[in-house]
C-alpha cells in the first residue's frame, strides 16, 4: 500500500503521453490530448493526474472507467448519448460513469485533473 502523500506535478509525472484521437471518433477539428499520470495504485485500478485537449470534437464510445474530474482551465460541452449537454468550465467538477458514450466539444483548450477507477 502506498502510505505517503503524492504531490501532483506534471513535471514529475509517472507517465506522460500525447496522442491524436483516432480519426473514426473525431467529429470536428484535430483534437490532440496529453495525459500526465501522477498516481497509479498498486493494483492499477486507480489512476489520477492531469489531462489536456486542444480544440475539436470527439466521441468516446464507451468510457473505460468511472471518472471524477475538475476543470482547471478552459471549457467544453459534453453531450451524452441521450442528447443532454453539460457546459463545463474552470472550477466545475463532473462524474463520468463507466461505459457511458459521450461527445466532447472543446472550444479551444481544456485542462482537467482527474481520478479514474477501473472496474475489474
Amino acid at each position: 500500500m502506498n502510505n505517503t502523500l503524492v504531490l501532483f506535478d506534471p513535471n514529475n509525472a509517472l507517465e506522460e503521453t500525447e496522442k491524436e484521437i483516432d480519426k473514426q471518433f473525431i467529429v470536428e477539428g484535430s483534437p490532440k490530448t496529453r495525459l500526465w499520470k501522477c498516481f497509479i495504485s498498486e493494483d492499477k485500478k486507480i489512476h489520477s493526474g492531469f489531462w489536456t485537449c486542444q480544440g475539436g470534437a470527439f466521441v468516446i464510445p464507451a468510457h473505460t472507467s468511472n471518472e471524477m474530474c475538475t476543470v482547471l482551465e478552459g471549457e467544453a460541452i459534453v453531450e451524452t448519448e441521450d442528447g443532454k449537454q453539460f457546459h463545463i468550465k474552470a472550477g466545475d467538477t463532473i462524474f463520468i460513469p463507466y461505459g457511458i458514450k459521450n461527445t466532447w466539444y472543446v472550444k479551444d483548450f481544456i485542462r482537467k485533473s482527474y481520478i479514474c477507477s477501473f472496474p475489474q
